[in-house]
């Protein structure tokens, strides 16, 4: 064994530690994501019994790589203030977008997307934009400044929607292992937001799951 791979595996421990303290600190007082409908398809929190769902279309969606264990944490601990899920008729997950705050995002007053996806099957029906809107009404609703994102240049579904909605591209970079352009984008709600989704009806509140044994078993 390398006399650097306790070092690595330590730095790696304590890396993934802080992102999870990070996020759940900037997180606490959070409500949650509101629940919202469009087209047939309802756009929620993303709960424990989504989680899996979200992360099968994740992994997908990348050609089978799954989303990193710190990350599987966070979500299993705050993914309904941090998380936005598609579920269809059937109450499947059919699109997801996970949220997170970086160094930057913090120091900046943002929240960054680390994902946000559509199942191929369900796509052309506004999703995409959905999942945004959605992170976005929530996020500005517990005061944060602003949204960012990282998308590559090639990846029209995502940037599109992206654009209409107001983000604007401040760094363009190469990505240092796969080599393709991508872009850092930032929507600040009060000065770049281009949507009226926030003069909308209050969304209704998501039913909440049974706390008591006898609402358990009255739950069919």
């Amino acid at each position: 064994m390398s006399f650097h791979t306790p070092h690595r595996y330590v730095r790696v421990v304590f890396e993934a530690a802080a992102l999870i303290a990070r996020n759940l600190r900037r997180a606490r007082g959070f409500t949650t994501v509101p629940l919202r409908h469009h087209d047939g398809y309802r756009l929620c929190a993303m709960r424990p019994p989504h989680l899996a769902g979200a992360l099968s279309l994740y992994a997908e969606l990348h050609e089978g790589r799954t989303l990193d264990l710190p990350r599987r944490w966070l979500y299993r601990l705050a993914g309904n203030r941090l998380g936005v899920v598609a579920l269809d008729v059937k109450g499947r997950v059919v699109g997801a977008a996970f949220y997170g705050f970086s160094r930057r995002d913090l120091h900046e007053g943002r929240v960054h997307s680390s994902f946000s996806g559509v199942h191929p099957a369900h796509r052309g029906r506004g999703l995409a934009t959905e999942l945004r809107r959605t992170a976005i009404l929530h996020f500005r609703a517990n005061g944060v400044r602003g949204y960012s994102s990282r998308i590559s240049a090639d990846n029209v579904a995502s940037l599109k929607p992206s654009l209409r909605l107001g983000f604007r591209i401040v760094d363009r970079y190469q990505d240092p292992v796969s080599g393709e352009l991508r872009y850092y984008l930032v929507c600040d709600f009060d000065d770049d937001y281009q949507d009226d989704a926030t003069q909308e009806p209050t969304p209704e509140p998501e039913p909440q799951p049974p706390t008591t044994e006898t609402e358990r078993k009255a739950v069919p």
